[in-house]
């Protein structure tokens, strides 16, 4: 998948788990990229990965970090609540069967069994993360500024009412709210909040194309409820350009 990029001068690491960092090796070896990280997840990364410490710049929630051109402010996060997403999967892989007892440890094997059917390669990149000790570490969002003043956030946490007050404060001209594992309405609730010009759903593509779908679509209709953004729902192996003509107030 990462041969499409054609580039990456700085890859942000919102946190540690498998499905945010496995491409980040062949990616930084490629282009040569800064890795912005947590310290808990940098030094396992360069582990993992054989990077040079001297690419990685650690970072924590109430960080601004200024290179080249690029302002980065790091904001505090807080991982989306997997346990409603391991009863959904423990539900599936029983059929919604009315008898069906979805415990905690019920939910961890169903989730076990969808990642057993990943090819060799990402079990074996989950083995290895495994062995290098690399976890979620600190949770984070990032906010990046460009020279030309487009404000483009990064939000990777669940909608939960205690992060209002800073999803207001983002100020953002394009807001990425990740739509995987949060309710759709509720995902608009908080893109709403960051009164963004463009609102994009990230990390909602693990039920396929039609789940994806269906998800966006139900979160486009409920941000029209609340919010004049635009909405898109970005289409896998296609590249957009973004651009913004005004500073944020």
């Amino acid at each position: 998948e990462c041969q499409a990029v054609t580039g990456a001068d700085y890859i942000a690491v919102t946190h540690g788990h498998y499905d945010h960092v496995t491409d980040i090796g062949p990616l930084a070896d490629k282009f040569g990229s800064r890795i912005i990280c947590s310290h808990q997840v940098a030094g396992p990364l360069a582990s993992l990965f054989g990077l040079n410490p001297d690419s990685i710049t650690e970072v924590t929630a109430g960080d601004n970090v200024t290179l080249d051109d690029l302002l980065i402010e790091v904001r505090r996060g807080e991982h989306i609540d997997l346990a409603p997403v391991r009863r959904a999967l423990s539900r599936q892989q029983n059929r919604n069967r009315a008898d069906a007892v979805v415990s905690p440890s019920a939910g961890q094997e169903a989730a076990a069994a969808v990642t057993s059917d990943f090819p060799a390669r990402l079990r074996k990149m989950r083995e290895d993360i495994r062995a290098v000790g690399l976890t979620g570490g600190e949770q984070l969002t990032f906010v990046f500024q460009t020279s030309d003043n487009l404000r483009l956030c990064v939000y990777s946490s669940g909608p939960y009412p205690y992060l209002r007050e800073a999803v207001e404060s983002l100020r953002p001209n394009v807001f990425c709210m990740q739509l995987g594992g949060n309710h759709p309405e509720k995902a608009a609730e908080v893109a709403a909040l960051a009164s963004a010009e463009l609102v994009i759903p990230t990390h909602h593509d693990g039920g396929g194309i039609e789940a994806t779908r269906s998800l966006a679509q139900q979160m486009a209709a409920h941000l029209a409820d609340k919010s004049a953004a635009k909405f898109l729902d970005i289409v896998h192996g296609q590249w957009y350009q973004i651009g913004v003509g005004l500073s944020p107030l």
